[in-house]
């Protein structure tokens, strides 16, 4: 007879206790309307969502290259800015809304808005793992832009160049810059 497993343990599951938390989110959500702050997150998520072509398409993109000394803007290098882009909003809602359903509901309008104007790239962050790299780089509530950069030059396929560690770094700022002026004409109660 083998005795290797005497040492495992087999739980059964805790029945949970029933708890008023739903009540408590559903008390918090009611708040969150009444005050207004659930329309003023979901017009921020839509505002930045509909930065996102206009970013691809103008020359911003372009111009944060130019001062990283990129020399040329390829699709990849292109596509992993807007998704950095679109990452840096998920990070920046998360951190700054002042409550976790005001946060839930930008992103909820940002990806459902990205899903109808813009289902390629929607299906591009679906397929990608950027997010997952960017997230093991950071703490829960702060995020080193140097350490971001580096990630991205991962993510293009040259994480040694500085070039694109400079451009991954000032994607990010420029974003949460941007993120920031979008969130600050927006007056939550």
């Amino acid at each position: 007879m083998n005795h290797e497993d005497l040492d495992i343990k087999i739980f059964s599951p805790i029945k949970k206790s029933e708890t008023e938390e739903p009540v408590v989110i559903v008390d918090e959500m009611k708040r969150q309307v009444l005050s207004g702050n659930m329309q003023k997150a979901k017009a921020l998520g839509k505002a930045i969502a509909d930065f996102f072509p206009e970013a691809a398409e103008k020359e911003e993109l372009w111009n944060m290259a130019k001062c990283c000394n990129i020399c040329e803007l390829d699709r990849n290098i292109k596509d992993q800015a807007i998704i950095l882009s679109v990452f840096t909003a998920e990070y920046f809602l998360n951190i700054n809304l002042p409550d976790a359903i005001l946060s839930t509901s930008a992103l909820t309008v940002l990806y459902d808005t990205l899903t109808a104007d813009m289902p390629e790239l929607y299906n591009h962050l679906l397929s990608s793992t950027a997010f997952s790299f960017y997230y093991m780089n950071m703490d829960r509530k702060s995020a080193d832009p140097a350490l971001i950069g580096q990630t991205f030059a991962m993510l293009c396929g040259d994480k040694n160049s500085k070039e694109l560690c400079c451009y991954g770094e000032t994607v990010f700022k420029t974003s949460l810059e941007h993120y920031k002026a979008l969130m600050d004409s927006v007056d939550f109660s």
